[in-house]
């Protein structure tokens, strides 16, 4: 079974090798490795064409076409794969050598169009710091993976994914401000087409640098981090995103707003709305926006998702968002 893998850089000079050689050097090896470099202001480009030349797997380097972030790079680098299976990848992970050949196997099942692994969480010195399912808290009970849970807390990680091209194909294009892993996490669960694979088979690494990471952190530092402009700004994103999700399943109609699970949670939100003063979304009910954050906080729906340091952590932000926040703005589009 032949795949590609799709790698976004940016800045990547320091660890983009270590990657690549990870990837070549597969059991089974790589049709094709498509890297879309997003303005790097380093010896990236330099660094690839170099490692390009000297490797006998067909490498394509598309560069100088502008910054986009991440979730379009990678939209634009889908449009360049050939292969059956279309794998993503970091540029600063570790492949283990085995990873791309068991989670080959899991697409004999015609039925699975997208299949994700756990992942070792090391630091830049390379050193374990823990499991990366156990820091999103999922089990390997693919049964216990429903619609409404995958869209309030996405489990499924871009670096640890497989997918089935002709399915990636027809999720484009990949909507603006929704990570692209829980847009595809989403509509697989959805079509009843995912599978995981309970290897660690990614040295998923964490530093300052990462756009998106899993790094465990202290108590006194989760304290500060409440109290901190960007981390609130950070909290009431997500819940936009969550939103913008929902949203883009109906238009894709893989839900249709009568849906008991598209009723669910679009009442979180709104409840969630209150929380936050109408900040993630001007469209959700009015009349939640009329409800006290007290009336809210007592709602059934707003207790399914909640864990206790989200029920202190969104006390704090009601209070913070009508008053030293109060000038915060996020765009909803």
């Amino acid at each position: 079974m032949n795949y590609d893998v799709i790698i976004a850089t940016y800045n990547g000079e320091k660890y983009v090798i270590e990657q690549l050689e990870s990837i070549v050097n597969q059991t089974i090896k790589p049709t094709n490795i498509y890297i879309r470099d997003d303005g790097s202001q380093d010896n990236t480009i330099k660094i690839l064409e170099s490692f390009k030349n000297a490797c006998n797997v067909n490498i394509e380097i598309i560069s100088g076409q502008g910054n986009l972030g991440y979730i379009k790079n990678f939209e634009k680098l889908v449009g360049y794969t050939v292969s059956e299976i279309v794998f993503f990848s970091d540029q600063d992970d570790i492949w283990t050598e085995n990873k791309a050949a068991l989670m080959l196997c899991h697409f004999e099942n015609e039925k699975v169009n997208v299949n994700f692994s756990d992942a070792y969480l090391i630091n830049d010195k390379k050193e374990i710091l823990g499991g990366l399912w156990d820091y999103v808290r999922h089990t390997s009970k693919l049964d216990e993976i429903n619609l409404d849970k995958i869209i309030i807390n996405n489990i499924v990680t871009g670096a640890t994914l497989a997918v089935r091209r002709n399915f990636l194909i027809g999720l484009l294009p990949f909507p603006d401000s929704i990570p692209h892993d829980h847009w595809i996490a989403a509509n697989a669960v959805a079509s009843n087409c995912l599978s995981s694979c309970v290897d660690k088979l990614v040295l998923y690494r964490q530093h300052d640098n990462n756009q998106i990471g899993a790094t465990k952190t202290t108590l006194s530092i989760k304290l500060k981090r409440l109290f901190n402009r960007q981390k609130f700004n950070k909290r009431l994103a997500y819940y936009i995103q969550i939103h913008l999700l929902l949203e883009n399943l109906v238009k894709r109609e893989v839900l249709v707003k009568k849906d008991p699970i598209y009723i669910n949670i679009n009442e979180f939100i709104s409840n969630m709305n209150v929380i936050y003063n109408g900040r993630i979304s001007a469209d959700l009910s009015v009349k939640y926006l009329r409800c006290s954050i007290f009336i809210i906080i007592f709602k059934r729906n707003y207790f399914e998702f909640k864990t206790i340091k989200s029920l202190f952590t969104d006390f704090i932000d009601a209070i913070f968002v009508r008053t030293i926040f109060k000038k915060t703005n996020i765009n909803h589009n």
